[in-house]
Protein backbone atom coordinates (compact mmCIF):
# COMPACT_ATOMS: atom_id res chain seq x y z
CA UNK A 1 0.00 0.00 0.00
CA UNK A 2 1.39 3.43 -0.88
CA UNK A 3 1.22 6.58 1.25
CA UNK A 4 -1.97 7.97 -0.26
CA UNK A 5 -3.74 4.61 -0.08
CA UNK A 6 -2.77 4.18 3.60
CA UNK A 7 -3.88 7.70 4.52
CA UNK A 8 -7.17 7.34 2.67
CA UNK A 9 -7.70 3.87 4.10
CA UNK A 10 -7.17 5.05 7.67
CA UNK A 11 -9.84 7.69 7.12
CA UNK A 12 -12.36 5.53 5.26
CA UNK A 13 -11.69 1.92 6.32
CA UNK A 14 -9.47 2.08 9.41
CA UNK A 15 -9.94 -1.53 10.52
CA UNK A 16 -9.05 -3.02 7.16
CA UNK A 17 -6.14 -0.60 6.74
CA UNK A 18 -4.74 -1.33 10.22
CA UNK A 19 -4.90 -5.05 9.43
CA UNK A 20 -2.93 -4.43 6.22
CA UNK A 21 -0.39 -2.29 8.07
CA UNK A 22 -0.02 -4.98 10.75
CA UNK A 23 0.74 -7.63 8.13
CA UNK A 24 3.20 -5.50 6.12
CA UNK A 25 6.85 -5.60 7.25
CA UNK A 26 8.24 -2.08 7.63
CA UNK A 27 11.40 -0.37 8.77
CA UNK A 28 11.46 2.79 10.87
CA UNK A 29 13.46 4.62 8.21
CA UNK A 30 11.11 3.59 5.43
CA UNK A 31 7.94 4.58 7.28
CA UNK A 32 9.49 7.80 8.50
CA UNK A 33 10.69 9.00 5.10
CA UNK A 34 7.75 7.82 3.00
CA UNK A 35 4.86 8.57 5.38
CA UNK A 36 5.68 10.55 8.52
CA UNK A 37 7.91 13.26 7.03
CA UNK A 38 5.48 14.35 4.29
CA UNK A 39 2.23 14.00 6.27
CA UNK A 40 3.53 15.63 9.45
CA UNK A 41 4.37 18.73 7.39
CA UNK A 42 0.75 19.24 6.29
CA UNK A 43 -0.45 21.18 9.38
CA UNK A 44 2.53 23.55 9.24
CA UNK A 45 2.10 24.13 5.52
CA UNK A 46 -1.67 24.59 5.90
CA UNK A 47 -1.16 27.03 8.75
CA UNK A 48 1.41 29.00 6.78
CA UNK A 49 -0.89 29.29 3.76
CA UNK A 50 -3.90 30.20 5.93
CA UNK A 51 -1.93 32.86 7.78
CA UNK A 52 -0.71 34.31 4.48
CA UNK A 53 -4.23 34.29 2.99
CA UNK A 54 -5.45 36.13 6.09
CA UNK A 55 -3.00 38.92 5.24
CA UNK A 56 -0.26 38.10 7.74
CA UNK A 57 3.22 36.70 7.44
CA UNK A 58 3.61 33.20 8.89
CA UNK A 59 6.07 32.72 11.74
CA UNK A 60 8.48 30.31 10.07
CA UNK A 61 10.30 29.44 13.30
CA UNK A 62 7.01 28.47 14.95
CA UNK A 63 6.03 26.33 11.96
CA UNK A 64 9.38 24.53 11.97
CA UNK A 65 9.15 23.91 15.72
CA UNK A 66 5.64 22.52 15.25
CA UNK A 67 6.90 20.16 12.55
CA UNK A 68 9.85 18.98 14.65
CA UNK A 69 7.52 18.36 17.60
CA UNK A 70 5.26 16.22 15.39
CA UNK A 71 8.27 14.15 14.30
CA UNK A 72 9.57 13.80 17.86
CA UNK A 73 6.12 12.76 19.08
CA UNK A 74 6.09 9.89 16.60
CA UNK A 75 9.50 8.66 17.73
CA UNK A 76 8.68 8.94 21.44
CA UNK A 77 5.26 7.31 21.10
CA UNK A 78 6.85 4.50 19.12
CA UNK A 79 9.12 3.82 22.11
CA UNK A 80 6.33 4.12 24.69
CA UNK A 81 3.89 1.66 23.11
CA UNK A 82 5.78 -1.68 23.26
CA UNK A 83 6.33 -1.64 27.05
CA UNK A 84 2.81 -0.26 27.56
CA UNK A 85 1.34 -3.09 25.47
CA UNK A 86 3.39 -5.63 27.42
CA UNK A 87 1.60 -4.51 30.60
CA UNK A 88 -1.60 -5.82 29.00
CA UNK A 89 -0.11 -9.15 27.99
CA UNK A 90 0.93 -8.28 24.43
CA UNK A 91 4.35 -9.01 23.03
CA UNK A 92 6.43 -5.81 23.29
CA UNK A 93 6.84 -5.45 19.52
CA UNK A 94 8.96 -2.42 18.56
CA UNK A 95 7.79 -2.58 14.93
CA UNK A 96 4.13 -2.52 16.00
CA UNK A 97 4.85 0.45 18.29
CA UNK A 98 6.49 2.32 15.44
CA UNK A 99 3.59 1.52 13.10
CA UNK A 100 1.03 2.77 15.61
CA UNK A 101 2.98 5.97 16.29
CA UNK A 102 3.57 6.62 12.59
CA UNK A 103 0.08 5.97 11.22
CA UNK A 104 -2.32 6.95 14.03
CA UNK A 105 -1.68 10.73 13.71
CA UNK A 106 -2.97 10.63 10.11
CA UNK A 107 -6.29 12.24 11.11
CA UNK A 108 -4.59 15.20 12.78
CA UNK A 109 -2.10 15.64 9.96
CA UNK A 110 -4.73 15.58 7.23
CA UNK A 111 -7.03 17.73 9.37
CA UNK A 112 -4.21 20.27 9.43
CA UNK A 113 -4.89 20.87 5.75
CA UNK A 114 -8.05 22.69 6.86
CA UNK A 115 -5.88 25.38 8.47
CA UNK A 116 -5.70 26.90 4.99
CA UNK A 117 -9.19 28.26 5.71
CA UNK A 118 -8.60 30.77 8.53
CA UNK A 119 -12.23 31.11 9.70
CA UNK A 120 -13.10 27.49 10.39
CA UNK A 121 -9.89 25.60 9.74
CA UNK A 122 -9.12 25.27 13.44
CA UNK A 123 -12.45 23.53 14.07
CA UNK A 124 -11.90 21.09 11.21
CA UNK A 125 -8.33 20.45 12.37
CA UNK A 126 -9.73 19.66 15.83
CA UNK A 127 -12.03 17.06 14.29
CA UNK A 128 -8.98 15.49 12.63
CA UNK A 129 -7.14 15.47 15.97
CA UNK A 130 -10.08 13.78 17.68
CA UNK A 131 -10.19 11.17 14.92
CA UNK A 132 -6.50 10.54 15.60
CA UNK A 133 -7.45 9.46 19.12
CA UNK A 134 -9.80 6.89 17.61
CA UNK A 135 -6.99 5.70 15.31
CA UNK A 136 -4.72 5.22 18.35
CA UNK A 137 -7.51 3.29 20.09
CA UNK A 138 -8.29 1.05 17.13
CA UNK A 139 -4.70 0.61 15.96
CA UNK A 140 -3.38 -0.39 19.39
CA UNK A 141 -5.89 -3.22 19.55
CA UNK A 142 -5.03 -4.45 16.05
CA UNK A 143 -1.24 -4.11 16.20
CA UNK A 144 -0.81 -5.56 19.69
CA UNK A 145 -3.04 -8.65 19.89
CA UNK A 146 -4.22 -9.29 23.45
CA UNK A 147 -7.19 -10.97 25.06
CA UNK A 148 -10.42 -9.16 24.13
CA UNK A 149 -11.05 -8.13 27.71
CA UNK A 150 -7.69 -6.31 27.78
CA UNK A 151 -7.83 -4.96 24.22
CA UNK A 152 -10.09 -2.01 25.01
CA UNK A 153 -7.98 -1.05 28.01
CA UNK A 154 -4.87 -1.16 25.81
CA UNK A 155 -6.64 1.07 23.28
CA UNK A 156 -7.66 3.56 25.98
CA UNK A 157 -4.13 3.48 27.40
CA UNK A 158 -2.69 4.29 23.97
CA UNK A 159 -5.06 7.26 23.68
CA UNK A 160 -4.15 8.47 27.16
CA UNK A 161 -0.42 8.06 26.50
CA UNK A 162 -0.76 10.08 23.30
CA UNK A 163 -2.66 12.87 25.05
CA UNK A 164 -0.22 13.02 27.96
CA UNK A 165 2.81 12.98 25.67
CA UNK A 166 1.50 15.88 23.61
CA UNK A 167 0.53 17.83 26.74
CA UNK A 168 4.03 17.30 28.15
CA UNK A 169 5.68 18.40 24.91
CA UNK A 170 3.40 21.45 24.77
CA UNK A 171 4.30 22.33 28.35
CA UNK A 172 8.02 22.00 27.65
CA UNK A 173 7.76 24.15 24.53
CA UNK A 174 5.77 26.76 26.48
CA UNK A 175 8.42 26.86 29.19
CA UNK A 176 11.25 27.11 26.67
CA UNK A 177 9.45 29.82 24.68
CA UNK A 178 8.93 32.09 27.68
Amino acid sequence: MNTIAKAKGLLVEPGKTWDGIAAEPMSLGGVFTSYVLPLAAIPSIGSAIGTFLAGNMPNVAELVISYVIALASVLIMGKIMPPLAARFGATPDAEAGMKLAAFAPTGAWLGGLALIVPSMGGFLALIGALYTLYLFYDGAQRLFPVAQVKARMLGFSAVLASILLNMLIGLMVGILAS
